[in-house]
């Protein structure tokens, strides 16, 4: 499901190569158990600026006969890179 690999949005940025294995690690977490926290990333704002999101936890969203919809996610802080 392409739409779930790549988000859009003001933080739709991909991470950098060297992030990308940690977010696939959480993807794929996400995945297999319907949810995951902890993970801390690189960002790439729409306007080219860098942060970091920490302590985020990531969950599945799924319609009401269960079928994966997409995917949700929040973060309790933030800082730039």
């Amino acid at each position: 499901m392409k739409a779930l690999l790549d988000p859009v949005g003001p933080m739709a940025r991909r991470p950098s190569p060297d992030r990308r294995e940690d977010r696939r690690r959480l993807l794929d977490a996400v995945h297999r158990d319907g949810f995951a926290t902890g993970y801390r990333g690189q960002r790439i704002a729409k306007s080219g600026r860098r942060f970091w999101i920490e302590d985020v936890t990531m969950w599945n969203l799924v319609d009401g006969d269960g079928v994966l919809v997409g995917q949700a996610a929040t973060f309790q802080r933030w800082r730039d890179a």
